[in-house]
């Protein structure tokens, strides 16, 4: 096995951040060899840790047969290292990481100032407050062939939906699969997947707890799949569970975060409340609100979420980074 092809068929178990890996896809001739590696499958997991992590794990097939299995996340730089040590279960330690992870949680909605906006709209700020916000986006490779050593670094998980690709999936908006990089197949190859990763990362680089967190990375990778290669989605029995905390949607958590931010600004006599914060969330979860719109139900307000990732129009922008790898590529070859 060379050097070259351990993103692909590592000896042992293989994880880098996705710079690393997306660079190695990407160099020739790796880059060949990867654009023949068609996605069949991407599953969206939940970790049943105490902090609930979501991440993907991906299904590709080699010309040679063989299975390719990845995992990609997205985690806050400061837990990295932590979270990607093994942690023995027991008690102690289980209340230990509930506590730490409460504190984390109720740290960031207590905080007022508003969460990191993305690269291509923000204005440029001091290097160690942008260094403090970036997220650890990761690639992890099975040495199997099997999601089974992926699985094992998140502990208990269970499988939220699954995004299908077949050679007839290929959504009607893409006819033209040089226009935006598809395959002969109509599916979409690990190369276009490093290359759509890669564009996530450049403009959403910021790890912000309510908006741009794990949840964030895995759904709008998701969503653009099947946007750009009409890969098809089927929502599994724990759907229900995706973008929530202990049961409650993120977009609550963040409501309650911005009326908290506005009850701090008030004398505590005129909002005795304040002294209990869960009331806070019972309220918004009565009145479902999400940002000003009234929503029926759970199904609503997922849909709704997803209409806002796709407002970020992912697609565009993997549409223009694809036009400058293949240039770049073709000044390569020369």
């Amino acid at each position: 096995m060379t050097r070259e092809n351990q993103p692909l068929f590592p000896d042992t178990f293989y994880t880098a951040p996705l710079d690393a890996w997306a660079a190695t896809i990407q160099r020739l001739p790796s880059a060949s060899e990867a654009k023949k590696c068609l996605l069949e499958q991407v599953v969206h997991y939940k970790a049943l840790s105490d902090m609930e992590h979501e991440f993907l794990i991906v299904y590709a097939s080699h010309p040679s047969g063989s299975k390719i299995v990845l995992g990609v996340d997205r985690n806050a730089q400061d837990v990295t290292s932590a979270s990607s040590k093994q942690v023995s279960v027991s008690m102690d330690t289980t209340q230990s990481s509930t506590l730490a992870s409460s504190s984390r949680y109720l740290n960031t909605l207590m905080c007022v100032k508003s969460p990191s906006t993305p690269s291509s709209s923000s204005s440029s700020s001091s290097s160690s407050e942008a260094s403090s916000h970036l997220a650890y986006d990761g690639v992890q490779v099975s040495h199997d062939g099997t999601p089974t050593p992926i699985l094992a670094q998140h502990g208990p998980s269970v499988p939220l939906l699954t995004i299908t690709f077949t050679s007839t999936s290929r959504s009607p908006s893409a006819s033209s699969s040089s226009s935006f990089g598809g395959s002969d197949t109509g599916r979409p190859s690990l190369l276009h997947l490093s290359v759509l990763l890669l564009t996530i990362r450049t403009h959403f680089p910021s790890y912000a707890l309510l908006q741009y967190q794990c949840y964030f990375f895995a759904r709008v990778t998701c969503l653009a799949l099947m946007d750009l290669f009409g890969g098809v989605e089927t929502e599994l029995e724990e759907g229900r569970r995706a973008a929530t905390w202990r049961g409650v949607h993120v977009s609550l958590y963040s409501a309650g975060r911005a009326a908290l931010q506005n009850m701090l600004l008030l004398p505590l006599v005129e909002f005795p409340a304040l002294i209990v914060p869960a009331g806070l969330f019972a309220v918004y979860s009565a009145v479902k609100l999400y940002e000003g719109n009234v929503v029926g139900s759970e199904v609503d307000r997922r849909r709704i979420s997803d209409e806002k990732i796709r407002q970020h129009a992912i697609p565009n922008m993997y549409r223009a980074a694809w036009h400058s790898f293949t240039l770049e590529r073709r000044k390569v070859a020369k």
